[in-house]
């Protein structure tokens, strides 16, 4: 049963026959429950369910990061930062022909806005350490030698992830990640076998961030 909490033009709330509901972000929304259908899904269709899982799985264990990089990204709107980067990425970071579809990790962008972005980034791992280091442009506004670097360790093996979204200051030009690779909760004796590294920028006052550019894959 649906109501109209706000009188007889207000939004509704709750489900008549295949219509429910709801705010949103303060926005009230109304959506329809699909029927299934006896038709046969095409390639296309399979193919653009399979992105959504691919992107899906690949996002989860980045959740909290997203919220912090996407942000800024869906500031005004009625989405969530985690709506907006599974849009992208299984738009542009997904590689292959359906059945063989497979993330792209050169193309993934764990975050959306319009900082500027690091220059002439290197990665390297000593032990559990991953090392970044970027250019620190002499020439950008000094107000944005206090953005701090935004970092990500993705190792794709088992779906982990390590981040952080307050690291060193722009103008330091490098910064450290610590990762920690682990065997498959499984039991088998599968350990992760590559990092997927990525580096980001955050304003001081987390009002701005800048798109992640991709640092490199580092064998483990």
């Amino acid at each position: 049963m649906a109501r109209i909490k706000q009188g007889i033009l207000g939004p509704i709330t709750g489900r008549i026959a295949n219509i429910i509901g709801y705010e949103r972000l303060g926005q009230p929304v109304i959506r329809s429950i699909g029927r299934k259908s006896s038709i046969p899904r095409s390639d296309a269709q399979k193919a653009v369910s399979m992105k959504f899982k691919l992107t899906k799985a690949f996002l989860k264990p980045l959740k909290n990061f997203i919220n912090v990089s996407y942000k800024t990204a869906v500031k005004g709107s009625t989405k969530i930062p985690e709506n907006q980067a599974q849009s992208y990425n299984s738009k542009f970071a997904i590689k292959g022909i359906y059945p063989d579809l497979e993330i792209d990790y050169t193309k993934v962008m764990v975050s959306e806005g319009d900082l500027p972005g690091a220059e002439n980034i290197t990665i390297e791992l000593e032990g559990n350490m991953l090392k970044f280091k970027w250019d620190s442009d002499p020439e950008l506004h000094h107000h944005r030698f206090r953005d701090q670097a935004m970092l990500v360790a993705y190792l794709p093996t088992n779906n982990n992830a390590f981040y952080t979204v307050s690291s060193a200051r722009r103008s330091a030009g490098e910064d450290i990640l610590e990762i920690h690779p682990v065997k498959k909760a499984n039991g088998n004796d599968e350990i992760d076998q590559s990092v997927e590294a990525y580096i980001a920028f955050i304003s001081d006052d987390r009002e701005q961030v800048s798109n992640s550019i991709y640092a490199g894959r580092i064998a483990l």
